[in-house]
This record gives C-alpha cells, sequence and structure tokens, in this order.
C-alpha cells in the first residue's frame, strides 16, 4: 500500500514538472570564434617575421568552417580580424612583380621568417647562417605535438618527425637531418584531414626529403590558403556569421583615452570596406578587440552603424554594481542604438582553458551539463541569449585537445544539433526575433581581463604609447597621407602592448618591439620626415632584460663592503669585463650602488675613465641608442645616465656622481640640481660606492626601470654588469602610522596540517604561501595593509610583483554583513563566524585583472584597490582609499590559496594526491577548505579550525577572525 502511495505521489510530481516544462523552448546560443593575427610583416623589408598567419591559416582556420559545415543544423559567429584576412590574402596572391623576382614568389605570394630560411636550406645551405641554422632546429618543432603521440586519441602518428623531436637537443642537425624537419613541419602545419586530397600522405613519415618535396608542400600549402576565405562565404550562406573588428586590432578604450577616436573610425571605414568585398556585405556585428570597452569606446561603435557588440560578465558587473545573475547575463542590452552582449567567461574558459586535457566525451558531457542547469534556472530560456566567446584558434593548438581539437569540435556540434534544450544562433539571427528589452546608460571601462592594465601602465607600454603619439603628430601635420596612416594604425594594434612589460612574456618580445617600431618608421618616411629626423630610437633592436627586484640596503658608503650582509639583499649582477660584480639596492628615497671591479677600483682614481649608470629614463622623454663614451649599443633605450668621472675622484675616494638626460641624437645634457650634491655621495675605494635620489633619476617606488652599468673610456666599453639589461622593480614604500601588527606561525601553509604543494618545479621552494606577519597603517587619505611571506618569488611575471599567493581578505568593520563566501571566492570553501560577518571582501594577487578588486557585502563593485610588492621583503603591500572603507577596525580573516590563472575564482585546487598543477594531502575535495594559510587568533590554531569541516554534516569549516584595533 505504501509503495503505491509513494508512486502515485512520484506521478503527480512527474506530471507537474512536465507541465512546468512544457512551455519551455530552448535555449538561444550564440558561439563565437574571434580569429586574430597581428601583422607580423616588417615594414622596412616587407617580408613577415613569424609565421602565424600561414601556419594556422593551412589548418586551425580552415579545419574550423570545414568541420561547421558538417553540421547544416549548428551556427556560429566568425569575427575574422581584418589584419588575419590581409595576411592570408597575402600569401595567396602572386603578383606580377613577385612571379617575376622567381625564387619562393614562383610558389606563394609572401614570404616569412620559416620560408625564407627552408628556401636556403634546399637552394644555397651554406648562406644558412649558425643562429639560423638553431632557431631551425628549435622552431621547426613549434607545432601541436599530436603526431608525436601513438595512441588513439590522436590518430596521426609520424614516427620520424617524433624521432627528430627527440634529438633536437642533441646535436646539430646535418643538411639532410634539417631538411626532413621542415618537411614534416610543412606537412604537419597542414590540417592531416586534408592530406589525401592534396596527395601529401606518401610524405608521412619520410626520412630523406628532397627540394621537390619541400616545393610541393609549399604549394600545397598556397593551395590551402587560397580556400580558406571561400570556406568562411560557405558557412555565412548556410546561416552562420561574419563580422569583423577595427583593422589592426586596436584597444578602442585606449584610442579614444588618447584623443584618436577618428582613427577607430578609419580602421573601422578599413575593415568594412574589406568585408564587403570578400564576403558580399558588410557586418552587423563587431567584436571590440579584446572585448575592451568603455563608454566612449561604445558611442564610436554606435556611431559607425553596428547593431551588436560583445564584451565580457566583469564589464556588466562594473557597469550595474553588482554581479549579474543568469537571467541579466543571457540578456541583450540596449546602449543608444547598438546592442551589447555580454559573453559568460566560465564556459567560454571551459573550452579555452580547461576541457584540453580531459576527455572528449567528458569535455562534451559537461558543457552540455552547464548549457542545461542554465536552461532548468530560466523561465523562459527561449528569450534569452547565452553566449559563448573566444579565441578561435588558440584552444585547439595550446589548449591540450587531442587531434588539434578537431574531436572535441565534432561532438559538441553533434550534441548540440541533437539536444532540443538548447539553439545554436547567431546574435543578428537572435536579435533580428528578440530585440534587446533592457537598456543599460553606462558602460564600465574594462576587458575580458578585468582592466585595461595589460596594454598601458607599465613603462615600456607608456613609452610605446609616447612614441606612437609624437609619430601620429607628424603624421597629422603632414595632411594624413594615406600610407602613413596605416602604418599608424597598423602600430595601434594591440599586440604590441600586450607584449610590452612584464605582466606577458613571448619568448619573442624582442621581436614584437621591432615590428612596432617598424610602423613607426614606416609612418614616418611615408609622411616625408627627412631620415635623419626619425628618432633614432625606433632603429634600436632590444635585447630581452633579465628581471631584478631591488632590495632595502643600510650600507657605509666608505668603498669597502664593510660586513658580509651590507649588500646582501641588494640585487646582485655579474659583471663582464673589467667589472666583476654589482649590486643596486633602495634605502629610503635613494639609490645605492655598489661595484666590484677586476682590480681595485682606487687604481683608477685621476684617470679618464667613466663608471656609467643608465637608466631608461622618464616615459615620453628623448633617449639614445648607445652608451655615451664606447658608442656601443646596450640593448635597450638609454634615456639617463648617472656618471662618476674618476678624474674628478679626490685621492681620498670621495667624489659624486652626476646625472644627464640623452637628448634623442647621442648627446647628454647635465641635469642634476645643485640641491640634491649632498645626496650624490661617491666613494672610491676597494669597490665603488655611490647613491642618488629617486627624484632625480625620475623613479617612482612601485615601477619598474631598466639599467646597466658600464665602465667606459673615449670609443672602448671596458666592462659592463649585468651581460644584458636588467629590469628592475623599484618596491612601493610603506608609508604610515601602524595602528596593528600580528605574526602568523612560520611554515604553517600546511591547511589542516597535511596539505602539499603541487608537485610542478616552480612550486618547488618552501614558503611560498607561508604568511608570517599582517600588518595595517593608517597612511592619511589611505589604508596600507602589508602582508609578509616567507617566499615571494615571481617566475610567471605577475605585473603586481608576485606570481603564487592569492590572499581572500574579508573584514567586519560596520553592522550587518554575510557569513557566506560571495561569488569570486566560493572555491575557498569556508564560512564566517556567525558574531562576525564580513562587509568588505578584498581579493588580492599577481594578476591586476582579477587581483586587485574589492566588494561590499550588499553586492557593490568590484572597486579596485592599489596592489604592489616588495619581493625582498616577501611583502604584499594593498593600498585601500579611506572614501571606499573608512572604518578599518573590526574584526579580519585572512585566507591565503595558490593563485591558479585558470582555476576557480583563481584558487589552485587541492585534492587526496598532489599533481603537477594541483596541490595533495586534501581528503575530501569537496568540503575541505581550499587554502593553505590562515591566520588565526592567537588561542585557536590554525589545524583545529581548518580540519572542522564535516562531509557527513556537509558544512565547510566556520573560521574565527582576528581582532584588528589600534595599539593601547
Amino acid at each position: 500500500m505504501r509503495v503505491r502511495k509513494a508512486l502515485a505521489f512520484l506521478g503527480i510530481i512527474l506530471l507537474i514538472g512536465t507541465v512546468a516544462w512544457a512551455g519551455k523552448g530552448p535555449l538561444n546560443l550564440a558561439i563565437i570564434w574571434h580569429q586574430h593575427q597581428p601583422l607580423y610583416q616588417d615594414e622596412l623589408t616587407g617580408r613577415y617575421v613569424l609565421p602565424w598567419a600561414r601556419v594556422h591559416g593551412v589548418q586551425e582556420y580552415i579545419d574550423s568552417p570545414r568541420i561547421l559545415a558538417e553540421y547544416p543544423d549548428i551556427h556560429v559567429t566568425y569575427n575574422l580580424q581584418p589584419s588575419l584576412l590581409k595576411q592570408l590574402l597575402d600569401y595567396v596572391e602572386i603578383t606580377p612583380a613577385e612571379r617575376a623576382k622567381g625564387g619562393l614568389y614562383q610558389y606563394i605570394g609572401a614570404v616569412d621568417n620559416h620560408l625564407e630560411w627552408i628556401w636556403k636550406l634546399i637552394t644555397a645551405p651554406a648562406s644558412l647562417t649558425p643562429t639560423e641554422r638553431k632557431d631551425m632546429q628549435t622552431q621547426f618543432f613549434w607545432i601541436n605535438g599530436y603526431m608525436f603521440d601513438d595512441d588513439d586519441n590522436d590518430p596521426y602518428y609520424d614516427p620520424r618527425y617524433t624521432a627528430l623531436n627527440k634529438i633536437k637537443n642533441t646535436h646539430p642537425f646535418t643538411n639532410q637531418e634539417l631538411m626532413d624537419a621542415a618537411g614534416l613541419s610543412l606537412l604537419w602545419e597542414i590540417s592531416p584531414e586534408l592530406h589525401k586530397q592534396l596527395g601529401l600522405v606518401g610524405l608521412r613519415g619520410k626520412t630523406g626529403f628532397t627540394k621537390d618535396d619541400i616545393i610541393r608542400l609549399i604549394e600545397a600549402q598556397h593551395t590551402v590558403l587560397s580556400w580558406v576565405v571561400d570556406a568562411y562565404n560557405k558557412v555565412q550562406g548556410m546561416g552562420s556569421e561574419l563580422i569583423t573588428s577595427p583593422f589592426y586590432h586596436p584597444i578602442i578604450p585606449l584610442l579614444c583615452q588618447q584623443g584618436l577616436a577618428q582613427d577607430v573610425y578609419g580602421q573601422i571605414d578599413q575593415a568594412q570596406a574589406q568585408h564587403a568585398k570578400l564576403f558580399g556585405r558588410k557586418a552587423v556585428g563587431v567584436w571590440p578587440p579584446e572585448e575592451a570597452v568603455s563608454d566612449q569606446a561604445m558611442e564610436v561603435l554606435e556611431q559607425a552603424g553596428f547593431q551588436w557588440t560583445v564584451t565580457d560578465k566583469g564589464i556588466l558587473a562594473q557597469s550595474l554594481g553588482h554581479t549579474p545573475n543568469v537571467d541579466e547575463l543571457t540578456t541583450p542590452w540596449n546602449y543608444g542604438k547598438i546592442t551589447v552582449l555580454f559573453r559568460d567567461p566560465d564556459l567560454s574558459n571551459k573550452i579555452g582553458f580547461s576541457y584540453g586535457n580531459k576527455p572528449t566525451e567528458f569535455a562534451v558531457t559537461d558543457f552540455m551539463s552547464q548549457l542545461h542547469q542554465i536552461w532548468r534556472s530560466l523561465p523562459a530560456p527561449q528569450d534569452h541569449l547565452l553566449v559563448i566567446a573566444l579565441d578561435g584558434e588558440n584552444w585547439m593548438f595550446m589548449a591540450g585537445y587531442p587531434n588539434n581539437g578537431r574531436s572535441f569540435l565534432r561532438a559538441l556540434y553533434s550534441a548540440l544539433s541533437t539536444d532540443d534544450t538548447v539553439k545554436t544562433v547567431t546574435p543578428a539571427e537572435f536579435l533580428a526575433g528578440h530585440p534587446a528589452g533592457r537598456t543599460i546608460d553606462h558602460i564600465a571601462t574594462g576587458s575580458w581581463a578585468g582592466d585595461l592594465s595589460t596594454w598601458i601602465g607599465e613603462p615600456e607600454e607608456d613609452e610605446a604609447w609616447a612614441r606612437l603619439d609624437a609619430a601620429r603628430k607628424v603624421v597629422n601635420g603632414a595632411g594624413d597621407p594615406l600610407q602613413a596612416l596605416d602604418a599608424i594604425y597598423a602600430a595601434e594594434g594591440s599586440d604590441w602592448f600586450w607584449w610590452y612589460g612584464s605582466d606577458q612574456d613571448s619568448g619573442t618580445d624582442d621581436m614584437f618591439d621591432w615590428l612596432f617600431k617598424t610602423h613607426l618608421i614606416a609612418a614616418y618616411r611615408a609622411a616625408g620626415t627627412p631620415e635623419g629626423k626619425i628618432p633614432r630610437v625606433l632603429f634600436l633592436r632590444l635585447v630581452n632584460p633579465t628581471t631584478a627586484s631591488l632590495g632595502e640596503v643600510n650600507p657605509t658608503l666608505d668603498g669597502v663592503v664593510t660586513k658580509p650582509d651590507e649588500w646582501s639583499e641588494a640585487a646582485g649582477f655579474t659583471g663582464a669585463g673589467e667589472i666583476s660584480h654589482a649590486a643596486v639596492g633602495y634605502k629610503e628615497n635613494s639609490l645605492y650602488v655598489m661595484v666590484r671591479l677586476a682590480e681595485p677600483a682606487s687604481d683608477l682614481i685621476g684617470k679618464d675613465v667613466r663608471l656609467v649608470l643608465y637608466t631608461s629614463g622618464k616615459v615620453g622623454e628623448p633617449a639614445n641608442i648607445a652608451a655615451r663614451y664606447s658608442g656601443v649599443q646596450l640593448g635597450f633605450a638609454l634615456g639617463a645616465s648617472v656618471e662618476l668621472n674618476f678624474a674628478k675622484v679626490k685621492q681620498d675616494g670621495t667624489g659624486v656622481v652626476s646625472y644627464y638626460r640623452a637628448d634623442g641624437n647621442g648627446n647628454w645634457r647635465y641635469a642634476s640640481s645643485i640641491t640634491t650634491l649632498l645626496s650624490r655621495k661617491a666613494v672610491v675605494g676597494d669597490v665603488v660606492e655611490f647613491e642618488i635620489p629617486f627624484k632625480e633619476l625620475g623613479i617612482e617606488p612601485g615601477k619598474s626601470v631598466t639599467l646597466g652599468l658600464t665602465l667606459e673610456e673615449e670609443g672602448k666599453l671596458r666592462g659592463r654588469a649585468p651581460a644584458r639589461p636588467a629590469l628592475a622593480q623599484v618596491p612601493t614604500l610603506v608609508q604610515g602610522k601602524e595602528i596593528f601588527s600580528m605574526t602568523d606561525p612560520a611554515g604553517d601553509d600546511n591547511g589542516p596540517g597535511t596539505y602539499t604543494y603541487p608537485t610542478n618545479k616552480v612550486f618547488a621552494q618552501k614558503g611560498l604561501f607561508d604568511l608570517i606577519k599582517y600588518t595595517v597603517y593608517d597612511a592619511g587619505k589611505n589604508w596600507q595593509l602589508a602582508f609578509d611571506f616567507t617566499a615571494l618569488p615571481n617566475p610567471w611575471n605577475g605585473p603586481q610583483g608576485f606570481s603564487h599567493p592569492i590572499i581572500l581578505l574579508f573584514m567586519d568593520v560596520e553592522d550587518g554583513g554575510r557569513t557566506d563566501l560571495p561569488k569570486g571566492a566560493e572555491a575557498a570553501q569556508v564560512q564566517f563566524d556567525p558574531d562576525h560577518p564580513w562587509d568588505v571582501f578584498v581579493r588580492i594577487a599577481g594578476w591586476p585583472a582579477y587581483g586587485r578588486h574589492l566588494w561590499t557585502a550588499d553586492g557593490k563593485g568590484p572597486t579596485l584597490v592599489g596592489v604592489a610588492s616588495d619581493p625582498k621583503k616577501g611583502r604584499i603591500i594593498v593600498t585601500i582609499p579611506k572614501s571606499i572603507v573608512p572604518n578599518i577596525t573590526g574584526w579580519h580573516y585572512v585566507l591565503v590559496g595558490s593563485q591558479d590563472g585558470y582555476g576557480k575564482d583563481y584558487i589552485r585546487a587541492l585534492g587526496p594526491k598532489a599533481g603537477e598543477w594541483s596541490g595533495g594531502g586534501c581528503p575530501d575535495p569537496m568540503w575541505a577548505p581550499q587554502i593553505y594559510d590562515y591566520l588565526a587568533p592567537s588561542d585557536h590554531t590554525q589545524a583545529q579550525i581548518l580540519g572542522s569541516y564535516s562531509a557527513q554534516g556537509r558544512h565547510f569549516v566556520t573560521l574565527i577572525p582576528v581582532q584588528v584595533e589600534p595599539a593601547r
């Protein structure tokens, strides 16, 4: 009887559920693939210095629409970035003038560095330089290595290419080994699904490639490149949408801020003309490069006539002042006459970063389950549009997908084709039947990365903007000749600024710097600028710098290293020539330098020899390209110098250093102030020691400066340190009155006592997450918070000076508050003392895109705060304006996790066993806290509190705060 009643009750529930779901249509899903490459063409030679437009053109850019065409019910959107199309078309078109040149141009319309090397190899191998041969031996394996995997997931195993890959670092290749590597590289750059059609299958695994084989492969690549535009036209005809961007992919808000909105319009006009020519119509949608937007940027896109654009969920959160719910996220918004869509970053990033190392079936099932969850949460999903938007090629070859992402793409499209709860649409298709119903009056300034700091703010970035501004003014003064204007547009591309500074590292940053400069040189020349008037610094080829952090020192300037630890906290550099060693540190407001020469420094007193410290100088000011006396280029732009002339040093070893500024034409102007004379002291003895004020140097705490030391005389470089430029970070100084300080036990960064670090060697150093002290300062209009760690290295070049820890700070400083975790910190898996609910949450990490954000318990934020570091002291410094947090006293929770740029809430996961990129020693990842360290009050232990979770009771640990109050 009980069973029948239970079944009857279940039937009623199912009936109610069926009725409830019956009126729901499918969730509309817009997938936007962003296809982009910057202009890799050296404007001075016409040659492409990197091959990526060609390499991805014959695989990812052709595979993506080709696979899509197999699924006629699937509609997606492609942003075909104009500078990418320009390069693809250049490779395809062989002009009469090019054909007359012969050589490579008989077979392909453009030449890049790889093709140039290969042509030398098959026609005149003796002409290859040792550097070129070395680069070939490395770069001919710059490829997604699916053909190196002998397993079912990657069906295209090549034993010969695999064998060459294994020995590439063991010995210099012979000509034939290089020929085989070149041939197999060209072969596997082409989608293997096209090999049969092109008659190339017989070249797989081949040993003994010939000149004819290589030419055949170059011709095959040319053929595939000629198919690309047609492939996108085909899927457009099947219902997919093609959109565009400003021609050279500029950061629109930054151009607007620089007063260059007219250049955005100009680039849009160029883009639309190209788009209409290739695809038969103008684009109605626009991808703002890097999803970077602002109010002014939106007005430009609206005035340009676009119907819709897309940016990130984080922009919607900043614009609304709260984290958007699923209804708000999946709703198109009106901004004037343009519709704004906001992408779901979690699902987008799963494709971009997370699914690559997962089984295809698992990845697709997880993706579809996320869509089903969203469908269930919306009362009328048919009226909503969920946007997935990401780079269309990078995930395929960079994220670890088997078979270069082809298997995943087919499985995803297949699942979407057969699922009744999801319908793929293009934005234009959806908006035609569902005009945007909500209005947004303000669009926050930002990008997919949060803010715009990746492209501006570091000294190298700011210098690049200053050089662009100077060239733009010259071109404008010449009447904006079209060729000059096009070169300026190319220099406005985002990629140059992306790779400047320490926050990103391409491994070829010097190449990107050179490309940027060639665009500016071309602009000056096309504007009619006399060659001698073009800034000389643009002709300087940079040398990638070493990085260093300046530490605080307290030396006695007496020409002797008085005690072993006198310079131990300084940045140390090994010298070359007559400089043995150099140390650079700081104290209060001055830079301190010690230089040890091969012989006692006092031997040089009275001689016409100079010890010179060169720095990159102030942003926007002129710079010279060579050392003042020796004429040697040091690999960075020399904006200023600090000189000690040994001829003017007194016999007792005392002297002063002098400050000079570059004029940009190879000359130097004396710029020291008489008021700083006593602060420019130098002493020569066994070593040279001197100081110079930061203010005179134009160096700001918290910023970076490039520097190098030389010992030189007229026409001769006698020594230098270091061997290449040093990019040194000047720490932020804590300035304020201490109102609270508390130490935390050293060595307790093990959570409840069992947690371990990931196994990758980057985590080998102890104390990476070990908080040992927390201090609060009253700094006038601001609060300053100092978090001291046992170790604070920066292996991934976090732009805020550190890589490993992520700090979650919660403060109970007023009435009310919350005891649960907010979005942005849920991965920590903790809850808070009901007697002390938090009012303010601050997330701190090495990346400003997500690591300087403050929210309030009532949903306001994020508001950006200041984050800096002093790596030598192991200190992270957070500056919070009192206008945001008027009162800092109360109760604080300080949590430390492992920063993971791809993890949920940027927190690295912990499990039972440590993996290469995941922590271990966590028996229950579902309920145990995902933090390594925690500032526990003195009457509790960290292990006691962090071990108090319960899987059986289904609750997280309840944290107890520390009381922050002024010392009495």
